[in-house]
């Protein structure tokens, strides 16, 4: 610490050019971290894809309520479930979440991951006009259990023309999933469907289990055979192959990520460099008068690389920091379709790490000029 003020003068000596070059150093980072917490996010809907659930949509518009039993007859498969829902909003129309109205047994066995306690199961089973709540959406608004809580929604509307739907909370469940699979409000879909004005009978999507992974392909395709002469017709895919497909639109995250990050990391690296053997000739006769008061050649350099490491550290830092707030901004928007984005902390060490290597190779390569340094001839010469 004694050196601070040393360090911080250098630093100092010329605003515009460390300012730029911190602009450099922060530029690239905030980038880095970007392209992280899209690989994190695209990672994130990988992990969240189970191997033995299979997806069935229509091939157009919905399908009708009665695929559910000639689905659930399919060999393979040992549990079914339905979505359909709307989006709600709780008091202020700024508070919305997603409302998913299910079969409650269907979805608790094909998403053993969600965990609810046995006695809230049992009363949302038996409870037509009962709720569960993920912990996040129950503790933001305050919801107990048994409290009756008035869900308005943006765009679907009941019979009687109102869009309030009441409904008890029965329980509040639990799972470690991303935390958007925590905000949601679940529903009967058969509350829902009695109170709906337009398109009852009909649901979004169908969601299966199957008892052998090895085996989603060929279960998948009993399932469109059922329905190849129906309309609509089905498409069904294991969540897995689902998953891939939708990934490979983005292209390959993790190339992209390296390329991307390797072409702005040596851009700035350069930048860094030159701005260090600037500082280094520049302070020629400050370094020699250093030498020539008995500071040794370790010490000499260490400034040097403290001063490269100090640069590198600050902008890096603020980069992240960038990067983490852009990240949570972009979360908004994508949350629906990357539930997972965001900066993991295996990222944050990696960028430190980067920081502290770059600053260390920006400083090391202008030493040269400091080990050729003899005090007598830089005095001379100044």
């Amino acid at each position: 610490m004694k050196y601070w003020p040393l360090l911080w003068s250098n630093i100092r000596r010329k605003k515009l050019r460390t300012i730029f070059t911190l602009f450099a150093v922060t530029a690239a980072f905030a980038l880095f971290g970007l392209l992280a917490a899209m690989q994190h996010g695209m990672n994130g809907v990988m992990q969240i894809a189970s191997a033995e659930r299979i997806q069935t949509n229509a091939k157009l518009g919905a399908m009708p309520i009665s695929y559910g039993p000639k689905i659930s007859s399919v060999q393979g498969v040992t549990a079914v479930t339905w979505f359909n829902g709307f989006r709600g909003y709780y008091q202020d129309e700024k508070n919305t979440f997603q409302v998913v109205a299910t079969y409650p047994q269907g979805f608790l066995a094909v998403y053993p991951e969600v965990r609810l306690g046995e006695q809230a199961r049992k009363a949302w089973f038996d409870d037509k006009p009962g709720a569960i709540a993920g912990t996040l959406i129950a503790r933001r608004y305050g919801w107990k259990v048994g409290q009756r809580i008035p869900v308005q929604s943006q765009n679907v509307t009941k019979e009687d023309g109102t869009k309030t739907w009441y409904v008890t909370l029965d329980g509040i469940y639990n799972t470690d999933l991303p935390d958007r699979y925590k905000n949601f409000v679940m529903i009967h879909y058969q509350y829902f469907n009695d109170s709906v004005a337009r398109n009852k009978d009909f649901v979004g999507q169908y969601i299966e289990r199957i008892d052998d992974p090895r085996q989603a392909a060929q279960i998948s395709q009993r399932i469109d055979d059922t329905f190849a002469t129906s309309f609509p017709q089905t498409r069904t895919a294991s969540e897995v192959a689902e998953t891939q497909t939708f990934i490979r639109e983005f292209g390959n995250i993790g190339f992209i990520t390296l390329v991307v990050g390797a072409a702005v990391f040596f851009s700035m690296l350069l930048v860094t460099v030159n701005t260090m053997s600037q500082s280094v000739r520049e302070r020629t006769s400050e370094l020699a008068v250093l030498k020539a008061l008995g500071f040794g050649r370790g010490t000499v350099s260490g400034l040097v690389l403290a001063e490269a490491v100090g640069i590198t550290v600050i902008g890096g830092a603020l980069g992240l920091v960038v990067a983490w707030q852009l990240a949570r901004a972009i979360y908004k928007s994508v949350q629906q379709i990357l539930p997972a984005l965001g900066i993991p902390p295996l990222a944050v060490v990696l960028g430190v790490v980067l920081m502290i290597l770059f600053g260390l190779v920006a400083g090391a390569l202008p030493l040269r000029q400091v080990f050729r340094l003899r005090a007598a001839d830089a005095l001379r010469r100044a």
